[in-house]
């Protein structure tokens, strides 16, 4: 009698554990369902974020480059800009500090290798490193701008660098056929009024 109670006792706890087990099994499969559709947009949103703010970051380092190079460029004379020294002093020295800010901020991906080309009063540099087939430093000497009813003489630093988007790679393995258009490149430019 009485190990046929014990037996009795037992039989409602191994059925009542499957059916936990299943219960169980069920809750977490569900998470892991959810989880698998949220990863996707979890992922954009990441890889965004990073794309983005890394565009930004570059944006902030040519602003300041070009700010610099145009800085330096308003104090330099443009009495050596009709000379017969090819480039002049003061466009080398232009472009060595934009150089130098670009390489303090780590932008020394491409690096500007070379003389610049000449059009008139603007020198423009590039680099023959790889994936830099669209960067340039402009410095345009003759720039001019109307302040009111006067022309003003200012040097124009303007700069291109290339940026490469993971945001566009991830969206189009999401999204079968899509690609959005993202720029290829991150542009500044710095205008200041020639002093001398």
């Amino acid at each position: 009698g009485k190990l046929v109670a014990r037996r009795r006792e037992c039989a409602p706890q191994r059925v009542g554990q499957p059916a936990r087990r299943l219960l169980l099994a069920g809750a977490q499969g569900s998470q892991l369902f959810e989880f698998a559709l949220v990863l996707p947009l979890l992922l954009v949103i990441v890889i965004g974020i990073m794309d983005f703010g890394g565009a930004f970051n570059l944006k902030q380092k040519l602003n300041n480059a070009a700010r610099e190079g145009a800085r330096f460029a308003a104090s330099q004379s443009t009495l050596d800009l009709t000379g017969s020294t090819q480039p002049p002093p003061s466009i080398v020295a232009i472009h060595d500090v934009v150089q130098n800010y670009l390489t303090g901020a780590n932008l020394t991906q491409c690096a500007i290798n070379g003389g610049p080309t000449q059009s008139g009063l603007t020198w423009t540099y590039t680099s023959s490193s790889a994936g830099c087939g669209s960067f340039s430093l402009v410095i345009e000497r003759g720039f001019t701008f109307l302040n009111g009813t006067t022309t003003v003489q200012a040097t124009r630093v303007m700069l291109t660098y290339p940026y490469t988007w993971t945001f566009g790679r991830i969206i189009g393995l999401l999204v079968q056929g899509a690609s959005p258009t993202l720029p290829a490149t991150i542009s500044s430019d710095a205008v200041m009024q020639n002093m001398s």
